[in-house]
């Protein structure tokens, strides 16, 4: 069968079998016979949006290639796209079995750009378990908790961010001098005048500007990903980006995004303030500093909708979700997995005894 938005096949010519992209072979794999039908990945630059204009009259268009129903979760609120013909019983996200089907939405900004799974799920499942057996101080049965067989392939939403920023910024620069002062000690019972070297601070007021460029800078515009993991997972190399391609889709899920492009440029704005803030504080002269204070102009900002890839493992232990993520371009894993108690109270007991052993011998 051939997608009629795509005008690519979704079944198997040589078997009728279902067809999903293949990272290792770059290409579509029939799921039954195994046959790989090549795809062909455009080359072609990449356009950047202007983030004013776009501010100003955002331009709605959502295509996915056919992927034309939504599933909403009650639990972590991410809504995520399938294809015609798949359905969907659990969140791709936290596992909850509490979803809603619906109509995908038309008014949202199309993703232009993504990054194709380069990290198989036998790779993603690997790095899975490696990084399983790397915790500490967790339960026993984590393992049979933390199915393998859960993971699924997801593309999550991103925007990207170009500016330019120029910065002014002023300080008291510190700069150290020594100074010499006497004291006294008592010894054998007399007063002992001694001479000590004192370290002082001659501050001086410094200012200056500087102007820096920053590309592709990344916010992640899902609500499936905590916070915390969803900055951990943001370690793309963009370079890699390709024009949007739906074949690359198929066998995998994608979220809707739910941070829009103001809120999501809000968030970088805070973000690449603090960076250029960083920047200015390298650039006060001196040995210390006080009373840093710095302005950003923000020019010439760009925006793109891309799609990166992340496989999600997520399961229940004691009535808790737990997320792990691997990234689909580089492996890493990021995750969050129950502690145990009793494995806690005995590495604790012990660093007590070893801590009680060495101040045994320390006093000998």
């Amino acid at each position: 069968m051939t997608s009629p938005a795509t005008g690519h096949r979704t079944t198997c010519g040589q078997c009728g079998g279902n067809m999903a992209w293949d990272a290792a072979a770059s290409g579509l794999r029939c799921g039954s016979c195994g046959h790989v039908e090549p795809v062909g990945v455009p080359s072609s630059e990449l356009a950047e949006h202007d983030l004013s204009d776009a501010l100003r009259s955002p331009k709605a268009h959502w295509n996915l290639g056919g992927l034309a129903r939504e599933v909403k979760c009650n639990e972590c609120g991410a809504s995520v796209e399938f294809p015609d013909g798949i359905a969907a019983t659990r969140c791709a996200f936290c596992d909850s079995p509490s979803v809603l089907a619906r109509e995908a939405r038309s008014d949202l900004i199309a993703p232009e750009s993504l990054i194709p799974f380069g990290v198989s799920r036998d790779q993603a499942a690997a790095a899975f378990r490696s990084w399983l057996g790397g915790l500490w101080l967790r339960p026993s049965d984590l393992r049979s908790k933390a199915s393998i067989s859960e993971l699924r392939g997801v593309y999550v939403p991103y925007w990207t961010f170009d500016a330019s920023v120029m910065s002014r910024w002023s300080a008291d620069a510190g700069y150290y001098y020594y100074e010499s002062e006497t004291y006294t000690v008592v010894q054998n019972g007399k007063g002992v005048t001694r001479t000590r070297s004192v370290r002082k601070v001659r501050w001086e007021p410094a200012s200056g500007t500087r102007h820096d460029q920053y590309d592709d800078h990344l916010a992640c515009a899902s609500v499936g990903l905590p916070g915390d993991m969803a900055r951990f997972m943001a370690n793309f190399d963009t370079r890699r980006l390709v024009p949007y391609t739906p074949q690359v889709l198929q066998g995998f899920t994608a979220e809707t995004y739910a941070v829009d492009l103001r809120d999501a440029w809000s968030r970088a704005r805070e973000e690449l303030a603090s960076s250029q803030l960083a920047r200015c504080a390298g650039d006060v002269p001196g040995d210390t500093q006080r009373n840093l204070r710095a302005t950003h102009q923000f020019l010439g900002m760009t925006y793109k909708h891309v799609l990166l890839p992340v496989w999600v493992a997520a399961f229940r232990y004691r009535g808790e979700v737990y997320r792990f993520l691997v990234n689909g371009q580089t492996g890493l894993v990021a995750g969050k997995a129950p502690w145990s108690p009793i494995k806690i109270v005995l590495a604790t007991v012990l660093a007590l005894a070893l801590c009680l052993i060495l101040a045994h011998f320390a006093t000998r």
